[in-house]
């Protein structure tokens, strides 16, 4: 019921859409998910506006009143509904439909041998609980404002977050009643199985590639490891993950618009770059330097510029964005100087060896290496290769090189020109070397479609297809250990689970609980609907209220300063969980605490609550 209701808010608000205008394609079907959270981009600063909270009802207000809108101005847009007539029609549906029904299967292989306990499994990875927390936020606060999201973060006065893919969850949260982890699992069903073939069926066929070569590259899209898998295990970057395989999608309807001018597509390709910027802004520049590198390499006799086509779709775009911009603006230079804890890990030969076997990034010290994929390398690479033959497809290979380029020199360098190109994707490698999928499982499609041309018929493309699964075994079991990797034992072990059912048994509603930044108590929320004084994982600046808790706490009884804190957050008790997130260390507030004005009054071998006397 959860996958089900995950994937039918993903789809149907934007299928609403795109059935109003009448427009069609693996564009379209592909692009549905990036126009719901177009809408959600545009609903949430408007409900915050007017004080409407976020509900299910209240979203599907706003989607019919766009619907009925659209429905109305449909006899007045120009163009061809079906800009896709090879591949969007029964012979290439009995193409590509299959295909994408083996990619789910490969997605679905994946994720079920990865997820540890099911649906109910709690992630055990850095970003997990935020995205948790934020959902459980929004759905009881109906707060859909992105700055609201301070509320489980940080309170800083530049805290800005775009919380599409929160608002998209909390809607699966509210309509389900499931918990927020088990809302997660089903998302990630939903984009192992629908949305990466569905995405890249998207952009291949979107921007005219043959319906062979479409189905080759869904078939094998769900095979990366990188994209989405290696995302979620080294950090749980849910958003990320899910934007990137959002950008293909709105690529392919950017270019519809701009080669057809068909006015039934400018709306849904300006919801689809609004949707891609409000799930993550870090995939709105790639969507952007993916745009940028389309134009500028464009057979000019194919795809003649209409620069007024071209000033409307950026023009629409900057009106949407202005409910963001200024967010966006403020936040804008705290991740330009953000300087994270992992340096430079890797020679330049290394982490380019590393992009050409598509083994993920170079690990850090102590860290095993993701294992290479051999087979699916030389696919991608000779089909970027056969791209420069191609003059709508050389973009693809200019911008697998773009993005290899900046994550060698992430890896391999500490200079300051290297930290400003990175810094869009908070100086994190594997968040560059992640979007070589985008392009690469398209690549391979074409390498694959050209030898099943030379051999023969469809026959020979599905045993060049059955080949390439039966010599990888479609890297289901590798990417399955990637997926485990989410789920591996960690901070919230079941012991600390039942010391935060116990949590809200013990200590009365509206009394603060202080807590670690660094252990399974920040997923309380999330879990149990406990808010702590400390919901976020991430680090806090020095002299604010919570970085001083957090450092001496357990002075509370010596310090002035820590007493009137705790006054003014209300705290009564204290949680110490075991084990410790990947990485942290106990916080030195909190190690001193089996003394007075301290009580214990519950302990499990992972959990303690302890009660401030006196």
């Amino acid at each position: 019921m959860t996958v089900l209701v995950a994937i039918g808010v993903l789809w149907l608000p934007g299928l609403a859409v795109a059935a109003a205008v009448r427009r069609t394609g693996w564009a379209v079907l592909g692009a549905a998910p990036a126009l719901t959270f177009g809408l959600a981009g545009l609903a949430g600063p408007l409900f915050s506006l007017l004080g409407v909270p976020w509900r299910w009802w209240s979203f599907l207000l706003f989607l019919a009143v766009v619907v009925t809108v659209a429905a109305i101005a449909r006899p007045w847009l120009r163009g061809n509904t079906n800009a896709e007539p090879e591949t969007w029609r029964r012979d290439g549906f009995l193409t590509i439909g299959p295909a994408a029904v083996v990619a789910a299967a490969i997605g679905a292989v994946v994720v079920a041998l990865g997820m540890r306990g099911g649906l109910d499994a709690v992630s055990q990875v850095w970003d997990m609980s935020f995205h948790g927390n934020a959902i459980r936020h929004i759905t009881d606060s109906g707060d859909p404002a992105p700055a609201g999201l301070a509320a489980i973060a940080e309170d800083h006065p530049d805290f800005f977050y775009p919380n599409g893919f929160h608002l998209i969850g909390s809607l699966a949260h509210g309509i389900t009643g499931q918990p927020p982890p088990t809302v997660l699992n089903g998302l990630v069903i939903a984009v192992a199985t629908l949305l990466v073939p569905l995405g890249t069926a998207a952009l291949a066929a979107g921007l005219g590639l043959r319906a062979g070569a479409v189905a080759a590259a869904v078939v094998v899209s769900t095979t990366f490891a990188n994209l989405p898998y290696l995302l979620w295990s080294y950090g749980g970057l849910y958003p990320y993950a899910l934007a990137l395989c959002l950008v293909g999608p709105a690529l392919a309807l950017a270019v519809r618009w701009l080669t057809s001018g068909d006015t039934g597509v400018l709306p849904m390709a300006v919801l689809a770059a609004n949707g891609v910027l409000v799930v993550h802004p870090s995939a709105a520049v790639v969507l952007a330097v993916f745009g940028v590198l389309v134009l500028l390499l464009r057979d000019r006799r194919e795809f003649p510029l209409d620069w007024a086509r071209l000033g409307v779709l950026l023009g629409l775009c900057a009106l949407v964005l202005l409910p963001l911009l200024d967010g966006l603006l403020r936040v804008t230079p705290r991740v330009a100087s953000f300087q994270p804890f992992w340096a430079a890990s890797s020679d330049a030969g290394t982490a380019v060896l590393r992009v050409v076997t598509l083994g993920g990034v170079v690990p850090q010290p102590g860290e095993a290496a993701p294992p290479a994929q051999w087979v699916l390398a030389v696919l991608v690479f000779g089909g970027l290769l056969l791209f420069l033959r191609v003059p709508a497809w050389r973009w693809a290979t200019a911008a697998a090189l773009v993005f290899a380029a900046l994550y060698v020199l992430s890896v391999s360098t500490d200079h300051p020109v290297t930290r400003y190109l990175a810094a869009p994707w908070w100086n994190d490698s594997f968040r560059l070397v992640a979007v070589l999928p985008v392009v690469g499982a398209v690549a391979a499609g074409h390498l694959l479609d050209e030898v099943r041309r030379r051999l023969g018929d469809w026959r020979a493309g599905v045993l060049i297809l059955a080949g390439y699964l039966g010599a990888t075994g479609g890297y289901a079991v590798a990417n399955g250990d990637r997926v485990r990797e989410m789920y591996r034992p960690g901070p919230v072990t079941p012991e600390v689970a039942a010391g935060l059912r116990r949590l809200t048994e013990l200590v009365p509603p509206g009394t603060g609980v202080m807590n670690d930044n660094g252990d399974g108590s920040t997923w309380a929320y999330g879990l149990v609907g406990r808010r702590t004084v400390v919901p976020y994982f991430g680090n806090y600046p020095p002299g604010s209220d919570r970085w001083v808790l957090l450092e001496k706490f357990d002075e509370v009884a010596t310090d002035p300063g820590v007493r009137e804190l705790v006054r003014r957050y209300d705290i009564g008790y204290a949680v110490v969980a075991t084990p410790m997130l990947y990485g942290k260390e106990r916080t030195p507030g909190l190690r001193e605490l089996d003394q007075p004005p301290f009580r214990l009054v519950y302990e499990n071998p992972g959990f303690r609550i302890y009660q401030l006397t006196g």
